[in-house]
């Protein structure tokens, strides 16, 4: 199944904010996050939800003003909350859907009626996203057909809070418990050209902790992490963004090689170290973020 690939936006923070508060829906379109989650799910009661989610439908057009990708976590797909959330927010058109509890029933469901809704307003097929959470036991050795259940998916968010509950364990500093998933969801979402987003780090004032984390499921390759406090967004943009060193350095490393590839020969060396395809793309990728990022500053102001 195909899948949107060589995403145009970032994805380095996603900041998840309750849908029931227009102060923090106000103030989170402020910090320089480059996703905005406006949540209907976990940070809001049940006596809340149709005030959330008529407030956070009011709130996507001018959040998308920003430039920000606009996200809604909807919630279970299955309820009758989930349901109305769909019906109700997609007509105000957010860039993507989280939906929570994935799996293929979950997304088969929420992709039908989505795609009636774009139907029925003359959209684009897939004109609305989706980012399944996978944190359940059953969601991620199925991590593949929960990827390959809609094309419109172009992320996975992995869920640790809810995972370690049903796991019966409990979620440490160092995360070993949970690199076995993050690793088959990196696996998963790589091998179909998306995103793969991390859990958020809930001790919001431990900073260190925070960066030791965000390496981490860097280094596994995910490719982002969402904030559960604007304070953390910072720190998460800077680990998921190329050096300035980083940048000099891929911007030889293509250099060397184009003109190779001009001499018309294929690999070549550079500071003593074999330079081939695979060195050249990964460079490539460093250059094309760092020009995403650039954008991204403009769009903003900063």
């Amino acid at each position: 199944m195909t899948h949107a690939q060589n995403r145009t936006s970032l994805r380095r923070s996603l900041l998840y904010v309750p849908g029931s508060s227009s102060r923090m829906i106000a103030k989170s379109l402020q910090i320089d996050a480059d996703a905005i989650i406006f949540d209907l799910e976990d940070s809001v009661s049940p006596s809340e939800k149709e005030d959330a989610r008529k407030r956070v439908a009011e709130a996507i057009g001018p959040a998308k003003e920003t430039g920000k990708e606009i996200v809604v976590r909807v919630n279970l797909v299955g309820s009758h909350f989930g349901l109305h959330d769909i019906m109700e927010i997609v007509p105000h058109a957010p860039d993507t859907l989280i939906i929570p509890k994935a799996d293929e029933p979950a997304i088969v469901t929420a992709d039908t009626t989505v795609g009636a809704i774009e139907t029925q307003l003359g959209w684009e097929p897939g004109t609305i996203k989706f980012i399944p959470l996978m944190e359940t036991a059953g969601s991620i050795p199925n991590a593949v057909a929960i990827v390959n259940a809609a094309t419109r998916i172009d992320g996975l968010q992995f869920g640790a809070e809810d995972l370690t509950k049903e796991l019966g364990i409990v979620r440490t500093d160092t995360g070993d418990e949970l690199q076995h998933a993050r690793s088959v969801l990196t696996f998963a979402g790589r091998a179909s050209g998306i995103d793969v987003i991390d859990s958020p780090f809930v001790a919001i004032a431990d900073v260190s902790g925070l960066i030791a984390e965000t390496r981490r499921v860097k280094a596994l390759g995910m490719t982002g992490k969402t904030c559960i406090h604007p304070d953390q967004v910072a720190v998460v943009n800077e680990v998921f963004s190329p050096t300035p060193e980083e940048i000099v350095e891929a911007r030889r490393i293509v250099e060397a090689f184009d003109q190779s590839l001009r001499e018309g020969k294929g690999a070549c060396s550079l500071d003593g170290k074999m330079i081939d395809t695979p060195v050249a793309e990964r460079a490539r990728q460093i250059i094309g973020k760092a020009e995403l990022i650039v954008a991204r500053q403009d769009v903003a102001g900063v």
